[in-house]
C-alpha cells in the first residue's frame, strides 16, 4: 500500500476525521495535451506512462490525497474490444506503477510524508449487460474480478468503481471485488442526470442500499454534469443514505466548443463555489470528473482546508462551554 493503512478499518478511521480530495480528469487532460487514443492504450509505451505520471504529480501538488490509476478502460472485455487482450495485466501493473512513481517524485520533490492513497480505478465493461446487452452477469463479474485482483496484488489501497449508468453492472463490480478481497475499500459511483436519473433508469435516491449490501463502502455520483447541478443529486443521495459514506466527482460543467477545441465551462473559482454547497452533504470523498485540472482540484483543496479548520473551531468552541 501507498499509505500507513493496514486495512478499509483504519481508512474509515481517516474518513471519519476529514474529507479526502481525490484527483481530477485524465482522459479529457489527455485530450488537452493533444492525445486522441484511449487513455488505457498509453499504459503500454513508456513515454506515455511519463505523461500519465507528470499528470498525477500535478495533482498531487495541487493537493490530492488520492490518486486514481489509469485504469478506467482495462478490464479484459473492453481490452478485447480494442485488440488488446493479451496487454490487459501488463496495463493495469502499469496503471499502479505510474501512480507509484508520481508519488516518489512528489516526495523528492517536496519533502512531504503526508498520506496519499492509490485507488485502482474500475470503469464500465463497455458492452450492456442481459437483457439490454448480451453481457452475461457472471461474465461481468469474472472480467471485473481479473482486473481487481491485479490492482490489489500491485498494492493499491482503495477501489473506486465509477462512471456506472447501469446498476447492475455496478453491482457486478462490486461482487467481483469481493470475491477477492473482503479487506479493500470499494467506492462506487454513477452517472446520473440533472433529473437524478441514470441513462438506464437508475435514480440517486435508491441505488445506495444495494450497492451498500453487496460490499460497497463509499457510494456517490460522478460525471455526467457539472458542480452545480451536483449539489441537487448529492442532496437525493444524502436524504436517501444519511449514514453512509459519500464520494462526489463532478464534472467542471458542461462542454463546449472553443475556437475548435473541447473546453469545460466552469472555471476552478465556480466549481470551488458550488462544492461549498455539495460540503454541506458531508461527503468522504471529494474530487473532480471530466474537464477538471489541477486548478480546480487546488481550488477545492483551500476550500476543504477552510472547511476542516471551522469545523475544528466549532468542536473547540463546544468543548470550552
Amino acid at each position: 500500500m501507498s499509505a500507513s493503512v493496514k486495512n478499509k478499518q483504519e481508512f474509515f478511521k481517516i474518513l471519519e476525521s476529514r474529507i479526502l480530495l481525490s484527483d481530477g480528469a485524465m482522459g479529457t487532460t489527455l485530450q488537452e495535451l493533444g492525445y486522441t487514443s484511449c487513455p488505457d492504450f498509453l499504459n503500454l509505451n513508456k513515454n506515455d506512462l511519463r505523461t500519465i505520471s507528470g499528470i498525477h504529480l500535478k495533482y498531487l501538488h495541487a493537493g490530492s490525497e488520492i490518486i486514481q490509476t489509469n485504469s478506467f478502460g482495462s478490464n479484459p472485455i473492453n481490452l478485447q474490444s480494442c485488440g488488446l487482450a493479451t496487454n490487459f495485466e501488463q496495463a493495469n501493473i502499469n496503471a499502479v506503477n505510474a501512480v507509484k512513481e508520481a508519488i516518489s517524485n512528489y516526495r523528492s520533490q517536496t519533502g512531504s510524508s503526508r498520506e496519499i492513497f492509490i485507488a485502482g480505478n474500475l470503469g464500465p465493461s463497455g458492452k450492456l449487460l442481459e437483457p439490454y446487452g448480451d453481457l452475461k452477469f457472471e461474465d461481468a463479474v469474472d472480467a471485473f474480478s481479473k482486473q481487481a485482483s491485479i490492482l490489489i496484488d500491485n498494492g493499491i489501497d482503495l477501489i473506486l468503481i465509477e462512471t456506472m449508468i447501469d446498476l447492475k453492472e455496478a453491482l457486478a463490480a462490486a461482487e467481483a471485488v469481493r470475491k477477492v478481497s473482503n479487506d479493500i475499500t470499494i467506492a462506487c459511483t454513477l452517472s446520473f442526470g440533472e433529473n437524478g436519473v441514470t441513462v438506464m433508469g437508475n435514480r440517486a435516491d435508491a441505488f445506495g442500499k444495494e450497492l451498500i449490501s453487496t460490499g460497497c463502502d463509499v457510494i456517490g455520483a460522478n460525471c455526467s454534469v457539472g458542480s452545480n447541478a451536483m449539489i441537487k443529486i448529492v442532496e437525493k443521495i444524502r436524504n436517501a443514505n444519511p449514514d453512509a459514506r459519500l464520494i462526489i466527482q463532478p464534472n467542471a460543467g458542461l462542454p463546449v466548443i472553443v475556437d475548435g477545441k473541447t473546453k469545460f465551462n466552469e472555471t476552478s473559482e465556480i466549481m470551488a463555489e458550488n462544492f461549498k454547497e455539495i460540503l454541506k452533504f458531508k461527503p468522504s470523498i471529494s474530487g473532480g470528473c471530466c474537464g477538471s485540472t489541477p486548478e480546480h482540484i487546488k481550488k477545492i483543496a483551500e476550500l476543504i482546508k477552510y472547511y476542516h479548520a471551522r469545523r475544528k473551531k466549532e468542536k473547540d468552541k463546544i468543548a470550552a462551554d
